[in-house]
């Protein structure tokens, strides 16, 4: 136990101002116990579900990183000044065809 304390007192020292979050800290401690052990029987199922939890909140937390970025990368844009560019380089061609049919009297009854 002493050892994995000087450990971890040993790498926040190496990285002053940078704070390990909890998760990735539990991320990590479930990785290095999984390295470490010496078959995949004496990988616990408490060790596993650890593991693939912090795999999904990292998965979540990177989907909304990345959604938030994108939302902010859209409102930046003037849709209004985009589309007269558009419209300067090219030319619009419009065809409609209307047919006009007679009621038949059949139906009205």
């Amino acid at each position: 136990m002493a050892n994995n304390d000087k450990k971890e007192k040993d790498t926040e020292n190496t990285n002053p101002g940078v704070e390990k979050s909890s998760t990735s800290e539990k991320l990590s401690e479930a990785l290095k116990k999984i390295i470490s052990s010496g078959s995949p029987t004496e990988i616990s199922k408490e060790l596993i579900g650890t593991v693939l939890g912090q795999a999904l909140k990292a998965k979540d937390d990177i989907t909304l990183k990345v959604s938030n970025e994108m939302i902010s990368l859209v409102r930046k844009i003037d849709f209004v000044k985009e589309f007269s560019k558009f419209a300067e380089n090219h030319k619009f061609k419009v065809t409609a065809e209307i047919e006009i049919l007679k009621k038949d009297n059949d139906q009205n009854k």
